[in-house]
């Protein structure tokens, strides 16, 4: 088996792994966020994360002589995260290293060129690993259905929004709970710098799992960048209700609607009874 490095940013340098695509030619790929994982407290951001990072910018900042009240380093990151966000809506994203500049520049204009990039490297490093401390809940059963559809030579991939946590800290994490060897191939929009309902990269993840689209499946909460954005390059498209609401509205029916990630495996027998 041939291992790729999952590409990290300018200020990083951690490696995770990405498996080759093989010689299986069916796929499922899934959305992460509200799909996958959840955040414990039933909110869409945590609050307990939040307030980590909040705390721990405010600490670095006073430790380089800059003293900013909690509460407006809090709401510096409510609104980036919202930023973020709504960019997701129409496919734009930057790479996570970048996001944390803009964060710190807002907060102190210039810092960077004063303190030098190491410093906010340390402050990014901070920002990560809140998401170890305080993380979400991967869905109970998770692995089970990976390992079922695995059984049916089908590949695995992950294509996620994502904000203020690194690609690598997920890579991290998914190896701590022992399902980052099922991923064939992992796209993360804050390393891709493009997201979805962008085609760019529904076709990155399948030309990194060597599937053309009209083999692959995409599973996910979001009707607009998910059911929508998969369609828009062929794929089928599985829809997990109760999910996220995005403002843009979405015309495109799903071919397929559940309510749990835990009736994939049946999903995907009549996917592939299909062929």
């Amino acid at each position: 088996m041939v291992v790729l490095p999952c590409r990290a940013g300018s200020i990083f340098s951690a490696w995770c792994s990405t498996r080759l695509a093989d010689s299986r030619d069916f796929a499922v790929t899934f959305d992460l966020w509200q799909t996958l994982i959840f955040e414990l407290d039933g909110n869409s951001n945590s609050m307990e994360r939040r307030i980590a990072r909040t705390n721990y910018v405010t600490r670095e900042l006073a430790r380089l002589g800059e003293v900013i009240e909690p509460e407006v380093v809090k709401e510096s990151f409510r609104v980036l995260s919202d930023e973020i966000t709504a960019g997701h809506d129409h496919g734009h994203d930057a790479q996570f290293e970048e996001w944390i500049s803009i964060l710190i520049d807002r907060l102190v204009p210039g810092l960077e060129k004063r303190v030098g990039s190491d410093e906010i490297l340390n402050m990014a490093q901070l920002i990560d690993q809140t998401f170890i401390e305080a993380p979400p809940l991967l869905l109970d059963g998770t692995k089970d259905v990976f390992r079922e559809l695995v059984g049916r030579g089908v590949k695995i991939g992950l294509i996620s929004n994502t904000g203020l946590t690194s690609p690598q800290m997920y890579c991290k994490w998914f190896d701590q709970l022992g399902v980052h060897d099922d991923f064939s191939f992992l796209a993360f929009s804050n390393e891709q710098a493009v997201a979805k309902p962008d085609a760019k990269i529904f076709e990155v993840t399948l030309n990194g799992l060597g599937v053309a689209a009209e083999r692959a499946l995409h599973v996910g909460d979001n009707l607009h960048t998910d059911v929508g954005g998969a369609a828009a390059v062929g794929m089928s498209t599985v829809w997990v209700r109760g999910g996220t609401n995005s403002p843009v509205e979405s015309t495109v029916e799903p071919g397929f609607k559940i309510d749990s990630i835990l009736e994939m495996p049946v999903v995907v027998d009549e996917w592939l009874g299909s062929f």
